[in-house]
């Protein structure tokens, strides 16, 4: 019968329950159209990015507006010079809201062009007006809130520059003492403006990263106890399970040792008990693994498939249940994926289980057929008097686990199973699985032989 490698069960479960960004972005990447919720957070946030521009527009308006008629009667620049220089300079402090860079690369322009063309009248301040220092100063500090401080440095290096050259071509012999107090005083408090853009920056980034410090600290000290807790559970399953299995072992492989006088028969019994239990002790030591570490349990070994069924009906007849050799003559020439063939072993398994259980002594019929696609599997035990009784004396918490454990094996790999009691008092399940795992939901391709 051929197997195929298909995904790991475990991958498949986590990713037929990925919900979130991941998924969004999976439909994305897929083509297919993602619709994001309504939030009202993400309202807010875009109510609050709306009013930063709408004020940075505002404050644009207003230095336009005052700026353009008082370099046109306090300078005397030429109508085009007042106005575009104006519109130029206030629209740059709303690039460098955008685009920090070429925000500032605009800015200095006017600075440069404005003292040149002006005839200042009486002591109007030289060589910037009030309205342009307020300008550049916006600039500088919008510029060290957005972008990196060697940005709003070398605009503040740039223009107080702009400032000094143009004193000196302005004013080629000497330059007034207004002139030089006007650009001593833009560049005091558009450096002390810058620098406290800088650390309000620098601050916000500390405590972002902070706030990622602290959730990948979370997350690692979750991942931590997580692992602890699962090393927990193995060694207590170990101490427990392990050392009952051990005795079991040693007693079954000693017996005929001990007891010289056995007849052939019983130490036959004895032996089948000793190998089923190694069996079970050897897949208790895998699942062990897995619980120690989800990466190194999963590669330990072969796991069982459709094949390895005769052994398993060779264990259930030790134990007194009445069971033909399972016939595959019908499923042997179809591709059964790898999942799907340990899947069905398990689900067979537990289901003689639960007959060994609640219905010692009774006869069982196995059935397996390749339908539409699918691999039908049915077990169905006779009625027992002993099982009546065995079910009054084996209630407790566990009772229904391994029927629930059946469903969601079948349920990963996009089956079913249906549990019913029989008419004549037994019981029968039924399992309809695909002849692939790559028709379930979620699915993910990995390597080897995973260990569900």
């Amino acid at each position: 019968m051929k197997t195929t490698k298909n995904s790991d069960p475990a991958k498949i479960s986590a990713n037929k329950h990925a919900t979130g960004p991941v998924a969004t972005a999976h439909q994305a990447g897929s083509g297919t159209e993602a619709l994001t919720p309504f939030n009202t957070v993400n309202l807010w946030r875009m109510r609050g990015i709306s009013w930063v521009w709408l004020g940075t527009a505002v404050i644009c308006i207003a230095l336009l507006a005052v700026g353009a008629p008082l370099n046109r009667s306090l300078y005397h620049m030429a109508l085009p010079f007042a106005l575009g220089m104006a519109i130029l300079h206030s629209a740059s402090l709303g690039l460098t809201a955008a685009r920090p860079v070429a925000g500032v690369i605009v800015s200095l322009v006017p600075m440069i062009v404005m003292p040149l063309v002006s005839n200042p009248v009486g002591a109007t301040p030289m060589p910037f007006s009030v309205v342009a220092m307020i300008t550049q100063v916006l600039v500088i500090v919008v510029a060290g809130l957005r972008t990196h401080w060697m940005v709003a440095s070398a605009a503040w290096l740039a223009s107080v520059g702009v400032g000094v050259i143009s004193n000196y071509l302005t004013m080629p012999l000497s330059q007034s003492e207004g002139a030089q107090n006007n650009v001593v005083i833009f560049a005091g408090v558009s450096g002390g403006l810058m620098v406290a853009a800088v650390v309000a920056q620098q601050w916000q980034h500390l405590g972002t990263e902070l706030a990622a410090e602290r959730t990948v600290s979370a997350d690692e000290q979750s991942r931590r106890r997580l692992a602890e807790e699962r090393t927990r559970i193995a060694r207590e399953l170990h101490d427990v399970v392990a050392h009952g299995m051990s005795v079991v072992v040693v007693q079954a492989t000693t017996a005929s040792y001990r007891h010289p006088g056995l007849s052939d028969e019983l130490k036959q019994e004895f032996d089948d008990i000793a190998a089923n239990s190694r069996r079970a002790m050897t897949e208790m030591r895998s699942m062990l693994g897995s619980l120690r570490n989800s990466e190194a349990g999963r590669v330990l070994g072969p796991q069982p498939t459709l094949s390895d069924l005769p052994q398993l009906f060779a264990s259930v007849r030790s134990a007194g249940i009445q069971i033909a050799e399972p016939e595959l003559s019908d499923v042997e020439t179809y591709d059964i994926g790898e999942v799907i063939a340990l899947t069905a072993y398990r689900i067979v398994q537990e289901a003689l289980s639960n007959v060994i259980r609640h219905a010692p002594g009774a006869s069982v019929k196995t059935n397996f057929v390749v339908k539409g696609g699918a691999l039908l599997i049915s077990v169905v035990n006779s009625s027992s008097d002993v099982g009546a009784v065995m079910a009054q004396l084996d209630k407790g918490g566990h009772v229904g686990q391994g029927l629930i454990g059946m469903r969601e094996r079948a349920d990963i790999v996009g089956g079913s199973v249906t549990c019913l009691p029989t008419p004549a008092g037994g019981f029968s399940v039924t399992a309809k699985l695909p002849l692939s795992a790559a028709g379930a939901k979620g699915t993910n391709s990995s390597k080897g032989n995973a260990q569900p």
